[in-house]
């Protein structure tokens, strides 16, 4: 937790999947993406494979700190506390999102701005899938606008819970759900 991952304005970020290792961008519990390009300079986050298909790496997960109501009964969780979905938790719970007994729906994830996210979504279990962007408990002190998702293999976008606002969405090509809100998610999507 806090620390910030910025990405340039017209970066190619290329994910992969290895046997059973897949390749996915988590932000956890208090660190930010500072992720953002630009109309003619989109960061770009795609497969690294040769012959591209939806599936081919796991997408982007942002873990915050906002409102969600479900509990998890793991280690660090407890009432406000999710485990994200696709086997992405670990013993020191990077994959947990919610602010438990103190949500904050203010909570500040960072910065997602005039992205593209190709060939991305992976069934770790059915039912189980990381999407092409996850958004667990995020607060509305992230901005998130100007996304594209492509070949998306589960969800395009995924909201768990959480208070944030997003607009100018695009998803082409979703194999499953362009949107899903799971969770009580409160945020205003244009």
């Amino acid at each position: 937790g806090n620390h910030t991952m910025t990405i340039e304005a017209g970066t190619i970020i290329k994910g992969s999947f290895s046997g059973s290792d897949v390749a996915a961008l988590i932000i956890t519990r208090g660190s930010k993406i500072n992720a953002v390009g630009t109309a003619t300079e989109p960061i770009i986050f795609t497969s690294a494979s040769p012959n591209p298909q939806s599936g081919d790496w796991g997408g982007i997960v942002i873990c915050g700190k906002a409102s969600i109501n479900t509990a998890f009964a793991g280690t660090g969780g407890g009432p406000g506390v999710y485990e994200v979905e696709g086997g992405i938790n670990n013993g020191t719970g990077d994959g947990l999102a919610g602010g438990g007994a103190t949500p904050d729906d203010n909570d500040n994830s960072g910065k997602l701005q005039f992205i593209r996210i190709e060939y991305a979504g992976y069934a770790f279990q059915p039912d189980k899938e990381i999407n092409s962007l996850t958004l667990a408990a995020v607060g509305r002190g992230t901005t998130i606008d100007h996304i594209e998702t492509v070949l998306a293999k589960d969800d395009a976008y995924e909201w768990f819970g959480g208070t944030v606002n997003c607009k100018y969405l695009v998803a082409l090509k979703t194999q499953d759900d362009d949107f899903d809100t799971d969770n009580g998610f409160s945020g205003k999507v244009q």
